[in-house]
């Protein structure tokens, strides 16, 4: 895997920014949440730009979807990207709905964008089924988790390709380790440039040791989620890379959190300063597919296999 930008991929990047800038943003993300809803017009603009459709091609691939996922997350954008670009494009071809939401049928009380959904998709096992917008029932749920959140009743599923629920598991995964790795690089920039600018016994609080520690280990750790969510992306979401990635952006997601509001003090926990923005999502994404716990069950069964069955 090259460690650089290809020239296309640095051309995505330069044009996806520029639309993100317009479209995107804090403010943006602020006033989406006061209303509980999702951004379907950066979904629209997405969409024309031909950002929504990289999985398929063969010069950008997964890796690039993978990529916009990150980089949109980066900019707090409010809409299931990685859902649509990563998760539902590995199973569902090219011609798909605008807003897609993916739960797991044992986790169905509060899954992200559902009420918001032109379909949803169901994993169940390594099965899976797609339900359009009227066949399956989504009732908001009010959190502080950062995205709008909803409860599925009664849903109608037409079956996906046999095996289709173990491929969506892997590249939802990738979709998350990306979603939070981006959140993660957001929320560390953020508070490096705060600490630097505020001033504690006529220093900036960010020239002190034990304070730089700390910002470097949150850097790392947004490094390394960012950094395993494009390798699986790039190797091709196996198994144990989906897992593996998703357990090490859980594992930043949940240290970053902590670290970042300690470290900003006060205003950090007001809704007037960005970070929570950030943060309030790094903690719904770790949770998601049952957290760290599922992502590691799952990544010792694609490593050890029948064996890790034996001895559990």
């Amino acid at each position: 895997m090259d460690m650089e930008l290809n020239q296309t991929q640095r051309a995505i990047e330069a044009s996806l920014s520029r639309l993100l800038d317009r479209r995107a943003g804090p403010d943006r993300a602020r006033g989406l949440r006061k209303a509980d809803d999702v951004d379907r017009l950066l979904m629209i603009d997405l969409n024309e730009a031909g950002f929504l459709d990289l999985f398929h091609d063969a010069e950008t691939g997964p890796l690039m979807a993978m990529l916009v996922t990150e980089w949109s997350a980066t900019a707090a954008a409010l809409a299931p990207i990685g859902a649509r670009v990563l998760s539902a494009a590995s199973v569902m071809g090219e011609r798909l709905p605008l807003v897609i939401a993916v739960g797991e049928r044992s986790q169905l009380k509060a899954v992200r964008y559902a009420a918001q959904a032109d379909a949803l998709i169901l994993i169940d096992g390594d099965e899976a089924g797609v339900a359009s917008r009227g066949q399956f029932e989504a009732t908001p749920v009010r959190t502080k988790f950062g995205y709008p959140m909803a409860r599925v009743g009664d849903h109608a599923v037409t079956p996906l390709a046999p095996g289709a629920g173990a491929v969506v598991r892997r590249w939802h995964r990738v979709a998350l380790a990306a979603e939070m790795a981006g959140a993660a690089r957001a929320a560390v920039d953020l508070t490096i440039r705060y600490l630097q600018d505020r001033v504690q016994f006529d220093r900036p609080i960010a020239s002190y040791q034990a304070v730089q520690h700390r910002l470097v280990e949150c850097h790392v750790a947004a490094d390394a989620a960012q950094w395993t969510a494009r390798e699986a992306a790039f190797r091709g979401a196996p198994a144990d890379l989906a897992a593996g990635a998703a357990i090490t952006a859980c594992q930043a997601a949940h240290r970053i959190f902590y670290e970042l509001h300690q470290l900003t003090g006060a205003i950090g926990f007001t809704v007037e300063y960005d970070l929570h923005l950030f943060t309030t999502r790094l903690q719904a994404l770790r949770l998601e597919m049952q957290g760290v716990r599922g992502h590691a069950r799952d990544l010792v069964a694609a490593r050890w296999g029948a064996h890790a069955t034996e001895r559990a």
